[in-house]
């Protein structure tokens, strides 16, 4: 019993002499970390939300609402966790304010697991999977045509979604807001889906309104061209490069985050179950987000950076957005003339990576990079086009929501370039902005943010120092 009596003694005293010397620690973490905690956990509500729901297709106005709102307070929160320094206003309550990092942790950790979890049983699949199955039919596109380059075709020329449908035997296509799916408050039910490709299948020469067969090439050629070294190599989901490259994201921001708050940096990063859901074979963000990622990372070397971000470029037309902040970046930080160079750069990639198919078929090359654009596609996302289809907010046509983008992207950047000397890698965030006010803003493009966001907080902490860059 003595023995026993004190063991529980030394246990109790060990656990409060660590307590002592965690909670101060704990305190003390800076709050360009803490904020962006408190984003990823708003972030992930937001999502779930979006999931559990099924909003705003099915889940009402209420929750739309509560949607959208807790997307603006995730940006809220990750633009603060750029700063400098505190607004005076969160400042004078930081002294209570910091205690959030306390459930911030606690939900990180918790979270920390399933994303694990995720990524485990995302890797086995993708190695093992003898018939693959991915959450949205751009990766079914990109996949096939990333066999269609290795059989040396264009994927650019001809009508290839009935091939696709029949090579994975799985009926994913994007539909479009015409025929029966004319009314956009009305998102088809997938029986109502499978109707429509059941009818173009039986007779591809006439496609019904609801289908465009060109949208299976609707991106650059980095969408397919990323997924041809893992088709070649014969791996079963393309999911397999996606993950992989998740990890070497993940490691590179935590190895420059300031090494005391490394551990912080790790937790909150894996407090990304959506994210890691999504590169496990949801959607391919993750390639023109590491790319931008990288090209900040690599800020000092001119010719690498630019590249990375042209590269971007050359995967999806939402890392467009992001060009533009890069380049007042640069600008405030190395002047007018470096900017126009890294532009050029930028640009160059983005041709060469395309070039074989802006010169084999040049017409429909540029037609697919603005089919997003210029198809009727169906409204749907976690914006403020969620408010508007469940009536809290009036339906408008879809180019008064194009119209909204393109001022929230100019007021963005007007923003930035007022505030780049006291938020520099505030541009990392704000490229997604725009995409709040579209008709189409999916949270599948916000749900790898929270790793952007606290690459900025790192890059925040680590300061800024002006950008050098090495003549290669």
């Amino acid at each position: 019993m003595v023995t026993s009596s004190w063991r529980m003694e030394w246990a109790r005293t060990w656990l409060i002499q660590r307590l002592d010397k965690l909670i101060p620690t704990l305190l003390g973490v800076p709050p360009a970390l803490v904020l962006a905690g408190l984003g990823c956990m708003a972030l992930a509500a937001s999502s779930d939300l979006a999931n559990t729901f099924d909003s705003p297709r099915r889940g009402g106005p209420a929750i739309a609402t509560l949607l959208s709102l807790t997307l603006a307070l995730a940006f809220v929160c990750f633009l603060l966790a750029t700063r400098k320094t505190l607004p005076l206003s969160l400042a004078r309550h930081w002294r209570v304010v910091r205690l959030l990092i306390f459930p911030i942790l606690l939900w990180s950790a918790f979270t920390a697991v399933q994303t694990s979890g995720i990524l485990a049983r995302g890797m086995a699949s993708a190695l093992t999977t003898r018939h693959v199955r991915y959450g949205s039919d751009d990766l079914y596109y990109n996949h096939y045509n990333a066999l269609l380059v290795l059989h040396g075709q264009n994927p650019y020329s001809g009508q290839r979604l009935v091939d696709e449908v029949r090579y994975f035997g799985e009926q994913a296509y994007t539909p479009l807001r015409r025929g029966h799916f004319a009314d956009p408050r009305h998102y088809p039910s997938t029986a109502e889906l499978d109707a429509v490709l059941a009818t173009y299948l039986a007779d591809p020469r006439t496609p019904p309104p609801e289908i465009d067969p060109r949208t299976t090439h609707s991106y650059p050629a980095g969408a397919f061209l990323a997924n041809v070294p893992s088709v070649w190599a014969g791996a079963p989901s393309v999911a397999v490069t996606q993950i992989l490259l998740f990890a070497v994201l993940l490691a590179a921001i935590m190895l420059v985050a300031p090494a005391p708050w490394r551990w912080v940096v790790a937790v909150l990063l894996l407090a990304t179950a959506d994210g890691a859901g999504q590169v496990t074979g949801g959607d391919f963000e993750i390639w023109p987000l590491a790319c931008v990622a990288a090209a900040w990372l690599l800020g000092e070397r001119r010719v690498v950076s630019a590249a990375l971000l042209g590269a971007a470029c050359a995967i999806k037309q939402t890392a467009w957005l992001a060009v533009p902040f890069y380049l007042v970046w640069v600008w405030h930080e190395r002047g007018a003339a470096e900017a126009g160079r890294r532009a050029l750069v930028a640009l160059g990639a983005f041709l060469v990576i395309n070039l074989p198919w802006l010169v084999a078929s040049p017409r429909e090359w540029l037609a697919s990079l603005f089919l997003p654009i210029s198809l009727p596609l169906l409204p749907d996302g976690s914006g403020i086009i969620g408010p508007s289809l469940t009536g809290v907010l009036p339906l408008a046509p879809s180019t008064v929501y194009s119209l909204l983008e393109l001022a929230a992207l100019a007021g963005a950047l007007i923003w930035f370039w007022r505030a780049e000397s006291q938020m520099p890698f505030a541009g990392l965030v704000l490229p997604l902005v725009p995409i709040v006010f579209a008709w189409r803003s999916s949270e599948r493009y916000f749900v790898l943010l929270p790793l952007l966001a606290i690459l900025a907080a790192v890059l925040t902490l680590r300061g800024s120092p002006r950008l050098g860059y090495h003549s290669q």
